[in-house]
């Protein structure tokens, strides 16, 4: 029988490991590489009152760790090359990251949303759809979900009084109706 949890942490793969210091290399380097950009040199005074001297030295350290530790990376994966279980855990755990991404692309259409159906409509629908889609599918889940966007309007229309522009949709309403909407949905 194993005793191992399996809700403990695992271990960081190497091949993980390389990817995030190839990444916060390329970030701190770039970042580095932009700090002329970025700064305005101060005409007054030496160089140790310019604006850019300690982001420059944090990111010239910030460039040279992580030199060393994709340095001694890539020599820790040629020393121990990495077996197949360890490359497909490691392909796994990096398409993992891309989850976040998926719901970043839910948040920017339900942005468009609002501007083209308005708060109400847009909000509703995309609670439910992100109930849906983290495999909430019961009716209780659902009608928790209309609670809470009825919640929200409350709040944020009514209670806060938060303007939001008209959006395309209202346009079809008679002008009554359309007021009303955009007072309160």
């Amino acid at each position: 029988m194993d005793d191992a949890d399996p809700h403990a942490p695992q271990p960081a793969s190497r091949l993980e490991s390389l990817a995030l210091t190839v990444i916060f290399t390329a970030a701190s380097g770039g970042l580095l590489a932009a700090i002329e950009v970025a700064t305005r040199s101060n005409a007054r005074g030496g160089w140790w009152t310019q604006p850019w001297l300690m982001p420059g030295i944090a990111l010239t350290i910030l460039v040279a760790a992580n030199l060393i530790t994709l340095w001694r990376d890539v020599a820790d994966l040629r020393r121990n090359p990495p077996l197949p279980a360890e490359w497909a855990a490691a392909r796994a755990a990096l398409l993992g990251w891309a989850r976040p991404v998926e719901y970043l692309g839910w948040f920017a259409a339900y942005l468009w949303l609002i501007h083209h159906a308005g708060y109400g409509v847009a909000t509703l629908g995309f609670v439910l759809f992100l109930i849906w889609r983290t495999g909430l599918w019961s009716v209780r889940w659902a009608l928790a979900g209309v609670g809470l966007c009825a919640f929200m309007i409350a709040v944020f229309r009514m209670g806060l009084g938060v303007w939001m522009p008209a959006p395309d949709l209202y346009d079809i309403f008679p002008q009554a109706v359309r007021t009303v909407l955009i007072r309160w949905f």
